[in-house]
C-alpha cells in the first residue's frame, strides 16, 4: 500500500463518516474524552506555563468566534485552539489513546470550530472520533521511528485537517487536499524540546490550527499535493524507519477510540500506576514520609525509557514541570509528602522545596524483570518484531484490553528501622483496563477535581450533564456546553 493510498483511504473514510455511523459505545467513550481534557485544561490553567500562554494568547488580536477556557473571553477561532490546547497540554495531563495522544485537537479544535461555524453535538462527537481514529493510526503508523507519543507532534497537524474536513463537511478529494497540506511540511518534536524545555505545552496549539487552515483552504479550492505520506518529503521518510502500514487497517470497524485512558494525575500516563501505589501505601500505613528510608520503584521498560529521557534535563530545585510530569522521582517524592499529585505540585515555589528533592534522592527505580516480560508480551507492535516485517503489523487482530494493561508498577516503601510496605498495581486508575463505569467515574470526578476553583456546583454538574447527552445538542447547546466550563465573571 503507498502514501498516497493511504491518503485517500483515510479521506474517502472521514468523508463517509456520519454521526449514526458511530457505535454508540464509541459515543459513550468520546464523552468520557471531552470531560477528561476540559478537566486538563483548567488544571493547566494554574500552572506556570499556562499562566504565560494566557497572558500571550490575549494580547492577540481576534474576532469573538470562539471561546478561551476557563477565563470565557471570546477570541478568533484558530487563537481559542492554541489557547485551550495549551493548557490540556501544560501538565501533561492529556487524555491518551493506542498510536498517538490526541486529545488537544480532537476534543479542543473541534469544540472550537464547532463554536465558530454552529454546528450540533453528533456532529461535534463525529468529528471527535475522526481525529482520534486518523490521528492514532498515523502516529502508531510511525511507531517504530518515533516510539514515545509526546514526540509525534505532525499527528495533530493531520487531526486538524480531519476535523476541519469532518465539520465543514468536506467531500473525499477536498480531504485528501487538506491532509496533503497539513502533511507537508511533516517532522517530529525534538527530544530536547519534549523532555527539557515547555516546547512541548505548545505542539497541539501551534499544529492543530494548522491543520484547522489546511481544510479550510481545500473547503475554498486550493488542491494538495498527492502524496504526503510516501512521497519524497512525506512522513513515512521523515521519520526514518518503515512505516506500520497495517495501522491504518480496519477504519470503521477497529475503534481506536475504545483504547483511550485517562489520567486522573498531571504526569505521564506510565506513572499511573505507580502513584496509585504510592498513595495507596500513605494512606493505608499512614507513613511518616521524614523516616523513609528508600522507595524502590519496579516499573516496565516503557517507564523506564521515559525517565531516562528527562534524565538529563532534571535540575532539582531549578527543573521545569514540564520535565519533572515526565520523570519517575520527584512525582514519587512529592505525592508522598503531600498525599496528592495535582497541579499544585508542579508550581515554581513547590518544586523548590529542598525537603522533596532529599526524599527523591531515595527514589530507586529499576527494571522489574516480570513486567517487562508482560509487556514484550502485550506491546502493540510486538508482531512489528524490530521493523524489518512491518507488514506482519496488522491493526485488526489487535487485542486493545492487552495493549491497555502494560503499564505495571511496583512500589517499595522501606523506613527507618527495617519495615517495609509493598504494592503492586496493573492498571492505573482510570486506563481503559478498567471497567467503563470506572472509567467514566474517574473522568467525573477529574472534572469536578479540577474545575471546583472555577466552576460552582450547579454550573459543574450541568456541564457534566451536557456533555452526557451531547449526542441530542443542538449547535447552541454546543456554544453553551463552552461557556458552561468557563468563570461566570467572564
Amino acid at each position: 500500500m503507498s502514501g498516497q493510498h493511504i491518503a485517500r483511504q483515510l479521506a474517502e473514510w472521514v468523508a463517509g463518516v456520519t454521526p449514526e455511523s458511530v457505535p454508540r459505545r464509541v459515543v459513550e467513550e468520546a464523552k468520557n474524552q471531552i470531560l477528561g481534557m476540559l478537566a486538563a485544561v483548567h488544571a493547566g490553567h494554574f500552572s506556570d506555563a499556562g499562566r504565560v500562554v494566557s497572558r500571550t494568547v490575549r494580547d492577540w488580536s481576534g474576532g469573538k468566534e470562539s471561546t478561551l477556557i476557563p477565563s470565557g473571553e471570546r477570541t478568533a477561532m484558530h487563537y481559542a485552539i492554541a489557547g485551550n490546547a495549551a493548557l490540556g497540554m501544560a501538565l501533561d495531563y492529556d487524555d491518551y489513546l493506542l498510536g498517538a495522544r490526541t486529545g488537544p485537537t480532537a476534543v479542543l479544535a473541534a469544540l472550537a470550530l464547532a463554536e465558530k461555524i454552529g454546528v450540533g453535538g453528533p456532529e461535534l462527537l463525529a468529528a471527535q472520533v475522526v481525529v482520534n481514529e486518523v490521528a492514532g493510526r498515523i502516529g502508531l503508523g510511525a511507531g517504530l521511528a518515533v516510539a514515545e507519543e509526546p514526540l509525534a507532534a505532525f499527528v495533530h497537524l493531520a487531526g486538524g485537517a480531519v476535523a476541519g474536513a469532518s465539520l465543514l463537511k468536506l467531500d473525499a478529494a477536498q480531504t485528501e487536499h487538506a491532509l496533503a497540506f497539513a502533511l507537508m511540511q511533516p517532522g517530529a518534536l525534538q527530544p530536547g524540546a519534549c523532555f527539557g524545555s515547555d516546547a512541548k505545552v505548545l505542539s497541539a496549539a501551534l499544529l492543530a490550527p494548522m491543520g484547522i487552515q489546511a481544510a479550510e483552504f481545500a473547503a475554498n479550492g486550493l488542491r494538495g499535493a498527492s502524496d504526503p505520506f510516501d512521497g519524497e518529503g512525506g512522513i513515512f521518510h521523515t521519520v526514518g524507519k518503515p512505516p506500520l502500514l497495517g495501522a491504518f487497517a480496519g477504519l470503521g470497524s477497529v475503534w481506536l477510540t475504545e483504547s483511550l485512558g485517562y489520567k486522573i494525575y498531571p504526569a505521564a500516563h506510565c506513572l499511573g500506576t505507580v502513584i496509585d501505589a504510592v498513595l495507596a501505601l500513605r494512606r493505608q500505613q499512614n507513613l511518616d514520609p521524614r523516616r523513609v528510608h528508600a522507595i524502590h520503584v519496579g516499573v516496565g521498560p516503557l517507564t523506564m525509557a521515559m525517565d531516562a529521557r528527562s534524565a538529563p534535563f532534571v535540575r532539582g530545585v531549578d527543573s521545569l514541570a514540564s520535565t519533572l510530569t515526565q520523570s519517575v522521582a520527584y512525582p514519587v517524592a512529592v505525592a508522598l509528602i503531600d498525599k496528592e499529585l495535582s497541579a499544585r505540585q508542579f508550581t515554581r515555589d513547590r518544586i523548590r522545596d529542598a525537603d522533596v528533592w532529599a526524599l527523591a534522592g531515595r527514589v530507586r527505580l529499576s527494571l522489574d524483570d516480570e513486567l517487562a516480560r508482560r509487556a514484550r508480551e502485550r506491546a502493540p507492535l510486538r508482531a512489528a518484531g524490530d521493523g524489518a516485517t512491518p507488514q506482519l503489523f496488522d491493526l485488526t487482530t489487535l487485542d486493545l484490553h492487552a495493549y491497555k494493561t502494560t503499564m505495571g508498577a511496583r512500589v517499595r516503601i522501606e523506613m527507618e528501622g527495617g519495615r517495609a510496605f509493598d504494592l503492586d498495581q496493573e492498571a492505573p486508575t482510570g486506563s481503559g483496563a478498567r471497567p467503563f463505569d470506572d472509567r467514566r467515574k474517574a473522568v467525573e470526578d477529574k472534572f469536578r477535581r479540577e474545575t471546583r476553583f472555577i466552576l460552582r456546583k450547579e454550573r459543574m454538574e450541568k456541564a457534566i450533564d451536557t456533555v452526557h447527552h451531547l449526542e441530542n445538542a443542538s449547535a447552541a447547546q454546543v456554544r453553551e456546553l463552552a461557556r458552561l466550563v468557563c468563570s461566570e465573571k467572564s
